[in-house]
């Protein structure tokens, strides 16, 4: 091989090697948005389930509170018909 070839192979080579790193450049940032997007919608996700987890939670407090105050209801009911019942045997009521 002559000079003259040997040259013009490592001017190729080197467009070549410009053209691979103006890629690899290229793909690294197009891989960096991606990545931004993924974990921006990663976060998003994450704070829609605390929010979720948060109403859940809410939800199943009131839901026990309701529990309690059916029971002490429930309580206060009884007691009232067992006096009922006193009252109608002490007086003599009809049931």
């Amino acid at each position: 091989m002559s000079a003259g070839t040997l040259q013009l192979i490592l001017q190729r080579l080197d467009k070549v090697d410009q053209r691979s790193s103006r890629e690899q450049t290229r793909l690294r940032t197009d891989l960096l948005e991606q990545m931004e997007r993924v974990l921006a919608q990663m976060q998003s996700l994450k704070d829609d389930v605390t929010v979720a987890v948060t109403f859940a939670s809410r939800a199943d407090a009131a839901t026990e509170a309701t529990g309690i105050m059916q029971r002490a209801v429930q309580s206060q009911i009884s007691g009232l018909r067992a006096r009922i019942e006193r009252l109608e045997g002490k007086f003599g009521g009809t049931s």
